[in-house]
Formats: structure tokens, sequence, C-alpha cells
């Protein structure tokens, strides 16, 4: 196989930017992806495929693509807005980014209302939603959740409200600004994940080729600059302790207050559970292994790597508040598959609760996928579809978020 992809210099690399660098690093994800599921389960190594549940970074190279499929949506939004404002003609506007039958549907409800800002912000929204299935995402499920009547008159409210924070002298330029700081925070998260979680992926896999055999125990040592050996290994004792939970434990700031605040011996002991799974003997005890070291993952991604690119502590130039317009877009957020795509919406009507009562306040729009607190339950559900899915997961998906998977 080919030599460990240089994670640390392409992270490093400020040239690359937004779906350029979406494409290096889902190529890369895939390329981990599929190193890491030959340790999980020997047997994908000649074969190719694998009964066994994913690692994370095989679902990262479909994940990632999401926000690739994102930086595009605000470039086609902010275009779809443009013609609108130019030409009125809602449906043309539309088709630039949807199918005939979405643009139509979806002009119609745009109509309805009044005010031409509003409109103009409907637009923006609606295109935005549907690019990201237009380009290259699952097409066998509902119209997006923007198309929800009830859900777009709550987002245009909150875009109407975020744009007169916009820098801007008229309602294209700061929508133009409201698509720049989407573009800029889905690039600040790629970036951050992929140094942080990729990074440390690199120096394990660069460690782990230089020796003959690997034990799990031994793994825990093993990186030294990412993780004390002591917390790595009171991480992996305590997922061994837990494997048999009917369900898998995930509150891990309670679990582990130790790692409050740095959180990379999560990640350690998930490479040292990846191999316990790949000496494993029983699929399902495998299968609750990898798991367990995914939600490892899972927690340090989202819980540090991720979050500064949601919540940098102030408003940057040229930008509107990122908080803010996360909240807006969280109704749309989904992640594509082959077999299943799971969206944010499905998942909070089923599961969270209803914080606002109004029968007009869906419950996707009450939650913010900005705030951890919001999201870390629902990030750990994505991956349901993979578990239940694990051959369609291979081969890893084309990087390029322009094209279908």
């Amino acid at each position: 196989m080919a030599s460990v992809p240089d994670v640390h210099a392409t992270a490093a690399d400020m040239s690359l930017r937004y779906v350029d660098l979406n494409r290096r690093i889902n190529r890369d994800y895939g390329w981990f992806g599929q190193r890491f599921q030959a340790i999980i389960d020997p047997s994908f190594a000649g074969a190719g495929a694998s009964d066994a549940y994913p690692g994370w970074f095989a679902f990262a190279a479909f994940a990632s693509r999401g926000i690739g499929q994102a930086q595009l949506g605000a470039e086609i939004a902010l275009e779809s807005a443009r013609f609108y404002r130019e030409t009125g003609d809602g449906r043309a506007a539309l088709a630039r980014s949807a199918s005939p039958r979405l643009a139509h549907a979806a002009a119609g409800l745009i109509q309805t209302f009044v005010e031409e800002e509003a409109r103009l912000a409907a637009t923006f929204l609606v295109a935005f939603a549907s690019a990201l299935r237009h380009h290259g995402a699952f097409q066998g499920v509902a119209l997006p959740a923007m198309l929800d009547a009830r859900t777009l008159a709550v987002s245009v409210k909150r875009l109407l409200e975020l744009a007169q924070e916009a820098p801007g002298s008229d309602p294209i330029e700061r929508l133009a600004a409201v698509a720049l700081t989407l573009r800029n925070t889905m690039e600040d998260g790629n970036r951050r994940i992929y140094r942080d979680i990729g990074g440390a992926g690199q120096d394990y896999l660069s460690l782990r080729e230089s020796r003959t055999n690997v034990v799990p125990e031994e793994v825990l040592s093993s990186l030294p600059h990412l993780s004390e050996p002591a917390a790595a290994k009171a991480a992996y004792d305590f997922a061994r302790q837990h494997l048999g939970d009917t369900l898998l434990p995930v509150d891990f700031a309670n679990s582990l207050p130790a790692l409050s605040g740095d959180a990379r011996p999560l990640v350690v002991a998930a490479f040292a559970l990846w191999e316990q799974a790949g000496l494993a003997t029983d699929a399902a005890a495998r299968n609750r292994s990898i798991a367990f070291a995914n939600n490892f993952v899972i927690y340090r991604e989202q819980h540090e790597a991720l979050q500064p690119a949601f919540t940098p502590g102030r408003t940057l130039p040229g930008e509107v508040d990122r908080l803010e317009l996360l909240a807006i877009i969280t109704p749309a957020i989904e992640v594509a598959l082959r077999l299943e795509t799971w969206t944010f919406w499905q998942y909070a009507e089923k599961h969270l609760p209803a914080r606002d009562r109004h029968p007009l306040q869906p419950r996707a729009t009450q939650y913010n996928w900005g705030l951890f607190e919001d999201r870390w339950l629902p990030v750990v559900d994505t991956f349901g579809p993979c578990y239940r899915h694990p051959r369609a997961m291979w081969p890893p998906p084309d990087p390029d978020p322009n094209q279908g998977i």
C-alpha cells in the first residue's frame, strides 16, 4: 500500500482552500479508512469489503464530503439569490441548484412571503439546501427540510435578522457575507478535524508500520506526544469494562472527568480498541470494540477539534456570527451514505424533546448544530446507517463533493 499521507503538511498548507482542500481531505480519509479497516478486519486487505463495522476514518470519507457540498451550496445559494434579484424568476433561480420538480415546488413556497427581501432570503436558503442533494448526495429521500413551510418561515426570519448585522450596503452584499461565513466555517472545521484526528492517524500508522507485531496494550504508550500513557490506559480500561453494556456509554465528560479539556487520550485508546477488534474471533465483540473506539474519536473530534470553528469567540472580519448562522442551517444537516441519508430533521422529530411547544416551531429549528450539547447525541447516531450497512462503505466514495458518491 502507498505511504501514509502527510496530513501535517497538508493541514498547514494555507494555499489549499475550500473545496480544493476538501477534496484532498476526502481522498486521505478514504486512504486511512481502508488502512484502518485492514487492522480492524484483517480479511479486508484481500477482499476489499468488510462485514465489520467501519472505523471513524471510513465514515469520515463520506461525512467530510458534506463539508465540501456545503461550501458549494453556499456559492450556489448566492448565485441563485443574485439571479432572483435580477429577474424575479424564482423557479429559474432555483433551477440552478435543484431538480425541476423541486424548483417548481419551492418557487411556489417562496412566493408566499410578502416582503421581497424575505423572498430573496428564502431563495438563498432553499438553493443552499437543495444544492446539498443536487451535487452528489443521495437522491432517494424526501425533499429537503427547508421545504417544510414552518421551517422555512423560521429560517427566513432568522436569516433576515442575521443579515441586518452583516457587512454590505445592499441585501446581496449582506448575503455574500453570510455565504462567505458559511464557507469559512466549513473550511475551518474541516481543516481542524483533519489536522487533529488525521494527524494522529498519520503518526500512529507511521509508527505501527515500523513494527512487526502490535499488541493493543502496547499502543497506549506508543504516542506519548499525543497522550500520557496513563490517561490513554484509563480510557482503554474504561472501554473494556463497559463493552458488555446494553447501550455503550457516551457521557465521557462525567465518566472520564480527568480528560476534561484534553481528550486526546481517547484517540490513542481508540487505536488500541481497533487493534483489539482485529484480534477478535466473535463478530459481535469485534463490532462493539469498533463502535466504542469510534465514539472515543467522535468525542475528541466534536468536543475539542471542531468546536473553535463554530464558536471562535468573536465575529471575524467580513463575516456574520457563526453560531447564529449554524442555527439557521441546522434543519438542513444531513450525512449522505450509499444506502441511507441521515438527516437531522428526522432525528430531531423522533428523538429530541421539544423546547418550544408552539406548533409552528419544528423541533429541528429548536436546536443549534454549533453547540456541542445539541449535536453530540445526533452525531453519534449518524454512524447508525454505516453500522446497518457495513459493506456499503466500500470502496471509499469519490473525494470530489461535486460528484456522486
